[in-house]
């Protein structure tokens, strides 16, 4: 079966961290992106934004193995009416691209590993949207990712080590995690447009899109509608 090459950024924007593990190494380990890495590009824009900065003190810090601080998570404060038209504008500038990128490029790992990714991603857009309609404090949203960080760090390492013992997989289960990879992307696609329709109602002077993601063949192929 295919190994994993994926970044260890991929997924520190939607609150998670996969394991970084390069072609044809015997193990799963953690580690930075290499430089000039599209998903390195994508971290370094997130920080520098406007929205980033104004919500830094707010927002899970980005880098790699991190996770939100405790003040974070106490935090029982709401977002203001002007924090959630900022959150919007962060997924949508910064977190739908950045995204779309990476699972283009994890997706030829596996179907297993689209799993694992499309149904964070569906949930990290779920806390977004209960964080702007101010029915999760800052709190809980932190905790929220934390939560979801370590979840998702350890389906990944789990996979890792199925990946290094192929006579564990074979053709049939594949086949499964394949019908469960569309299935997670059509669930995706419908959390995400409650996230486009807040947006245009906040925002509506901004871009509002989704990543359509399907899995025809080797890779998920994207489209922003």
């Amino acid at each position: 079966m295919r190994v994993f090459v994926t970044a260890v950024t991929l997924l520190a924007l939607c609150g998670c961290l996969p394991p970084a593990v390069e072609a044809g190494q015997p193990s799963a380990q953690l580690g930075p992106p290499r430089s000039g890495d599209p998903t390195d590009l994508c971290s370094q824009q997130m920080l520098a934004s406007a929205e980033h900065q104004a919500l830094k003190s707010k927002l899970p810090p980005l880098e790699p193995g991190s996770l939100p601080s405790q003040a974070q998570q106490a935090d029982p404060t709401l977002a203001t009416p002007q924090e959630a038209k900022l959150v919007l504008s962060y997924h949508q500038k910064y977190v739908v691209p950045c995204r779309q990128e990476g699972l283009i490029r994890s997706s030829a790992i596996g179907p297993q590993v689209v799993v694992i990714l499309v149904e964070s991603f569906a949930k990290s857009d779920a806390n977004y949207l209960k964080l702007v309609e101010r029915k999760m404090s800052w709190g809980e949203y932190n905790r929220e990712v934390h939560a979801l960080r370590v979840d998702t760090r350890a389906r990944l390492a789990a996979a890792a080590s199925r990946q290094n013992n192929p006579g564990l997989e074979d053709l049939a289960q594949d086949a499964r995690q394949r019908q469960a990879a569309m299935i997670a992307l059509e669930n995706w696609k419908r959390q995400q447009q409650a996230l486009v329709q807040k947006q245009r109602q906040l925002n509506p002077g901004d871009p509002a899109r989704l990543n359509d993601c399907t899995y025809p063949g080797a890779t998920v192929t994207c489209t922003s509608l």
